[in-house]
């Protein structure tokens, strides 16, 4: 099972995106990842078609199964 900690934000233009971030621990705290999204809000260095990141979202895990089928 692949997991996946996805950060939400939105940007200046109200458009909604998201960063991914491929096998992150378990063990992270809401703390620990709101204060890496602040840190992505105040460091400026993302922005979609022009628009810098205004806001945060939210954070979620993702996981997904992927089951090969043989002939």
């Amino acid at each position: 099972m692949a997991k996946v900690l996805q950060l939400q934000f939105k940007t200046a233009s109200g458009a909604n995106c998201s960063i991914s971030v491929d096998t992150p621990k378990s063990n992270l705290t809401s703390e620990e990842v709101y204060q890496v999204m602040d840190t992505v809000l105040a460091s400026n260095v993302f922005a979609i078609n022009g628009a810098s990141l205004s806001e945060i979202v939210g954070a979620r895990y993702v996981e997904r199964t992927v089951t090969e089928i043989h002939a």
